[in-house]
């Protein structure tokens, strides 16, 4: 039987380098161990991600990312999914809902899930990634939105 999560205690790959946080160059140390912090949280509970970052909001710039690799850049999407989260703001009085607040938007691909959180300083925003096979949404939700939650303003 073929179980993806139990696969990387298997299969061990010697010749990578594990992922490590990257933070953008103008990041202040303060920022960086807040969303350090933030980040190695939300990937101790959710080990098989596959991208965890911290976005700027109104600039739309990756600050802070932990991703496996590969195809995925985190950096290329920010700003589309900082206008995701802007337009969606701006919907909401139009729809008559202008007391709600967005807690976090879910984006379902055919293999992945992607969860886009504000942080509680209404500045920045998480983005997690992570496979439909190898997590379960729920947990992730709850994750994300305990960490972020916790994370200082």
């Amino acid at each position: 039987m073929k179980i993806p999560f139990l696969a990387r205690f298997f299969t061990p790959d010697t010749d990578s380098m594990p992922p490590k946080i990257v933070y953008a160059d103008s990041l202040n140390a303060k920022h960086k161990a807040q969303f350090g912090t933030l980040l190695l949280n939300i990937v101790s509970d959710l080990p098989d991600l596959l991208a965890v970052s911290v976005m700027d909001l109104k600039a739309g710039t990756l600050l802070a990312t932990y991703h496996i690799g590969g195809k995925l850049n985190p950096a290329k999407a920010a700003a589309a999914n900082a206008e995701v989260i802007r337009q969606k703001q701006l919907a909401l009085p139009a729809l008559g809902l202008p007391d709600e607040a967005i807690e976090d938007i879910l984006i379902t691909l055919d293999t992945q899930w992607h969860i886009l959180r504000l942080l509680p300083d209404n500045r920045h925003f998480v983005h997690l990634m992570v496979n439909q096979r190898d997590t379960n949404l729920g947990i992730a939700r709850e994750v994300v939105r305990a960490r972020a939650a916790g994370s200082p303003e």
